[in-house]
Parts: C-alpha cells; sequence; structure tokens
C-alpha cells in the first residue's frame, strides 16, 4: 500500500512540472508565430511601400488638378463674370476631345474625320457656355477635398465639398479624373448628375429627333 501511494505521489508531482513545460512550450510557440507575422507584416510592407507611395503621389496629383481648377473658377468669377479667355484657362484641365468623344458614344465611329472635327469645335463652344453658366455658384466659394476614391491606376473620382457665403450647408462635387501623360477631368457631378453622362442622353434624343443628323446637332449646341 505503501509503495502505491509513493508512485501516485510521483506521478503526481510531475503532472505540474509537464503542466510548466506545455505552459512554456506554448508561450514558445505563440512568441514565435508573434515574430513570424511580424516578419511577415515588415516584408509585406517593404513591398507594397513603392507602389503604397505612388498611390499617395497619384492621389495628390489628382487632388492638386481639381482644387487648381476650382481656384480657377473662384478667381474668374471676383467679378460675377467669367469671360470666355477665362472659360478657356479652367477648361484646358478638361480632357475637352475625349469627352465630346464620349457625348456621342456609338455615333462618333460613325462620323467622317471633318464632322469629328467639326463636332469638337462646337463641343467646345457648348462646353464654355455651360461652364459660364453653372459655374457661377461658386462666386466666393471655398472648394475642399475630402476625399479621392481611385478607380483605376490612372482613373479617380475627387469628391469635394463647397462652402458658399449664402449657404451654412456645403455642397458636394465630384470630379472624374484620368491620366494620360497628366491628370485631367472628364466628368463633374453636383446634385447627384454627372455632365457628360447627361450630355451623352441629351445629344442621343438630339439625333434621335433629327435622324442621326450631326449638323443638326452642332447647329443646336453652337447657338
Amino acid at each position: 500500500m505503501s509503495k502505491r501511494n509513493d508512485a501516485l505521489n510521483r506521478i503526481t508531482d510531475v503532472q505540474p512540472h509537464k503542466e510548466m513545460m506545455m505552459t512554456q512550450a506554448k508561450g514558445f510557440t505563440q512568441k514565435l508565430r508573434a515574430r513570424m507575422a511580424a516578419g511577415a507584416f515588415i516584408a509585406t510592407g517593404a513591398l507594397a511601400l513603392a507602389p503604397l507611395a505612388q498611390a499617395a503621389n497619384e492621389d495628390h496629383d489628382a487632388a492638386l488638378l481639381v482644387t487648381d481648377t476650382a481656384s480657377q473658377a473662384v478667381t474668374a468669377l471676383d467679378d460675377q463674370i467669367i469671360s470666355d479667355d477665362e472659360a478657356d484657362r479652367v477648361l484646358s484641365n478638361v480632357d475637352i476631345d475625349a469627352v465630346a468623344k464620349f457625348t456621342l458614344g456609338n455615333k462618333w465611329a460613325d462620323l467622317s474625320a471633318d464632322e469629328q472635327s467639326r463636332y469638337v469645335d462646337a463641343f467646345k463652344v457648348f462646353a464654355r457656355n455651360q461652364m459660364k453658366e453653372h459655374l457661377s455658384g461658386l462666386s466666393g466659394a471655398d472648394v475642399t477635398v475630402t476625399d479621392v476614391v481611385p478607380r483605376g491606376d490612372k482613373d479617380a473620382i475627387v469628391v469635394t465639398q463647397v462652402r458658399t457665403a449664402g449657404n451654412d450647408l456645403p455642397q458636394e462635387m465630384s470630379w472624374r479624373v484620368v491620366a494620360n501623360g497628366s491628370w485631367h477631368i472628364v466628368d463633374i457631378q453636383a446634385q447627384d448628375i454627372w455632365f457628360a453622362i447627361e450630355q451623352r442622353a441629351q445629344f442621343g434624343a438630339i439625333l434621335d429627333r433629327n435622324n442621326g443628323d450631326i449638323d443638326a446637332l452642332i447647329n443646336e449646341i453652337s447657338s
């Protein structure tokens, strides 16, 4: 009986030691996993650093284009009127050729080179007049970039808040910008309406009413 008790005591004495060793081993494993995870994080971070820096630079360039364009418009409105020259300076930040082509949709490919050229010229006049009319609300405004939403490597939406003296609530304007050598604006959204998308629908309706006659559209948007 005494021998049996001694054996039981030895087993009982070994059990805590075994548990302690298992706890230490578990702790070592957890530390090892943590170190491996940290190493993986550092390695991944090092690999991602260059593209992240590039993305940050691209976001900055896209946002800078928008703030510069808005600043030009606000400055031009100091006298409450945007002249043709001032409008053209603002529109130099817009890829007018790309926007003009977009607004025609599939119809663009059906035009001759001469028709395409005449249409783009007419669209530039139209865009200038539209800008002079609709950007008048930026008079004395404070435009702040609140977000840059990437849509691809060279495509982003720049979200801004526009505060004017007569309105306590800021209005949101979004600017779609693309980079083809340098960043340019290709569409502007205000009050949930995208300018280029809206014009594409309206121009399509004009062409439908005139049996696809591009001259009818050119005459209408040039007037």
